[in-house]
């Protein structure tokens, strides 16, 4: 089972193709037999980087528009001389940014039942967690899944950090329901030695109770890894994050149809490019130069046969290049010569149906990634509320899973920030399991037209609550303010002097 056809051409073009059961494989294993088996340890390592990254490239390779087929196919124009234009189009960016703003542009709500949380709220704050929270949930829209590393630093407060998923997995135990019980991180250095530079690896361990680091090394199956460093621990601080329980990418399964409408893009502009070299045909009785050609060989040339085939295709190659057809006139079925004529020929473009190929792809693209097309002239902006949920059903159930699956992962990390805070014995009041998330739709609304039905309905809103929604207002108290200031002034008008009380400004 391959992970796309994008890895096999028509043209006989064969790309490096994978395994997709290898390269999305769970790895399990007892933690404690890989820190005593290096080699055995090794080996994990070895086929991630060579069974699972090369999936991981090509999805981040289509996420940021460097799209793999169009790119590094090398037959798609066979003849010389031709257009050979090649358009990405960045339909995984489009997918991916819009599920990601669509699930977590609104930042996620924590509510806690402990009124003592304002450790909880320092660390949020230090982390920047709503935009930590955003780069992860990116991360497993693209790859499928997202790597995380909490721990404390110098000024005894947890730190969050993304971990790139190109270099770090999860090992899970052997259970029926298999738990994480190690993580494996190796990422790449540059070591420089007197006369060379060399590319190393730095390859890290976690498990529950202990940290180990390694030497730098190469990463095959012969090396040997030597400790470097080694730290007890409390608990696993790496917290996978998974988009489905496949951890599959939201864009991964209509990369062939990207493919297919990339190939039609770039065929459409090569078209409108070859069609400024239109042919010229020149119909009629003229000198036929290559029969004169021809003539000019000894036709008793032992090579003969030879000379005259390289003679008719350098002279076909000519005429090709210079956009030239001879051909010569002929007798009509009433025994006439028929006429001398010169004209262009072109291929003819089946606009009609070459445009409504594209858009059938470009509505599958959209259509199977759950994601809306919000250039559809059917996407309108003055559509009801009910009928802009049904268009966007599909985005919002695939939202929901992929919440549920994120608010795990969320868990998980609180859960080894109470177990840091705990051990440093700082005071924290907080039950995780009593943690709640809220996650909201980031969608625009229109805030007038609800609140005219609520009046409408009969509710009475508070002045306060109204003034938030006027443009440009972030502090409703300043309007209030305003407001009863203006009250005020107006409680002692201004008095107009009546003519008894003018001033003669000649009097003394």
């Amino acid at each position: 089972m391959f992970f796309h056809n994008l890895y096999q051409r028509k043209d006989g073009d064969i790309l490096e193709a994978f395994n997709l059961e290898q390269a999305n494989m769970v790895y399990q294993e007892d933690p404690q037999i890989l820190l005593a088996d290096t080699e055995r340890l090794l080996k994990f390592i070895v086929h991630h980087k060579e069974k699972q990254v090369p999936r991981l490239e090509v999805l981040q390779n289509y996420y940021l528009g460097h799209n793999t087929d169009i790119f590094e196919s090398t037959n798609r124009r066979k003849e010389t001389g031709k257009a050979d234009y090649r358009a990405a189009h960045p339909f995984a960016s489009d997918i991916a940014d819009l599920q990601t703003a669509f699930s977590v542009g609104k930042p996620v709500g924590m509510q806690v039942d402990s009124k003592n949380h304002s450790k909880l709220d320092l660390v949020n704050k230090v982390n920047d967690v709503d935009a930590h929270n955003y780069e992860l949930f990116l991360d497993t829209s693209i790859f499928g899944r997202a790597y995380e590393y909490v721990y404390r630093d110098e000024r005894n407060t947890e730190k969050f950090v993304r971990l790139n998923p190109l270099e770090t997995f999860i090992i899970y135990s052997l259970d029926v329901d298999p738990m994480p019980v190690m993580a494996i991180r190796y990422h790449s250095v540059t070591m420089v030695d007197e006369d060379t530079a060399k590319l190393q690896y730095v390859i890290e361990v976690w498990t529950q109770d202990e940290y180990v680091r390694y030497q730098p090394t190469d990463i095959k199956d012969n090396s040997t890894l030597n400790l470097d460093v080694h730290e007890p621990r409390t608990i696993l601080p790496i917290i996978e994050y998974d988009n489905n329980r496949m951890r599959t990418g939201d864009f991964e399964r209509v990369l062939s149809l990207i493919d297919l409408y990339d190939a039609a893009q770039s065929d459409t502009a090569n078209y409108m490019s070859d069609l400024n070299d239109a042919l010229l045909v020149i119909q009629g009785d003229i000198a036929n130069e290559l029969e004169q050609l021809i003539a000019s060989i000894d036709s008793k040339e032992p090579d003969y046969a030879e000379k005259v085939m390289d003679i008719k295709r350098e002279f076909n190659q000519q005429l090709k290049d210079s956009n030239t057809l001879f051909l010569h006139s002929g007798i009509s079925a009433m025994g006439q010569q028929t006429n001398v004529s010169a004209e262009y020929i072109y291929k003819q473009y089946d606009v009609a149906g070459t445009e409504a190929y594209k858009k059938r792809i470009a509505d599958d693209i959209h259509k199977f990634s759950h994601t809306p097309n919000l250039t559809d002239e059917n996407f309108a902006a003055n559509t009801s509320g009910v009928a802009m949920q049904y268009k966007l059903l599909g985005t919002v159930e695939l939202a929901a899973t992929k919440r549920r699956m994120f608010e795990k992962g969320l868990y998980r990390r609180y859960t080894v920030v109470d177990n840091l805070e705990r051990l440093a014995s700082t005071g924290w009041d907080i039950d995780v399991n009593n943690i709640r998330f809220t996650f909201e739709d980031n969608l625009p609304t229109d805030d007038i037209q609800t609140l005219q039905m609520l009046v409408n309905a009969g509710a009475t809103l508070p002045q306060e609550y109204l003034y938030r929604f006027l443009p440009g207002v972030s502090d409703p108290d300043e309007i209030m303010q305003l407001m009863d200031e203006q009250t005020h002034f107006n409680d002692y008008p201004m008095q107009t002097p009546t003519d008894g009380d003018e001033v003669d400004d000649e009097a003394g």
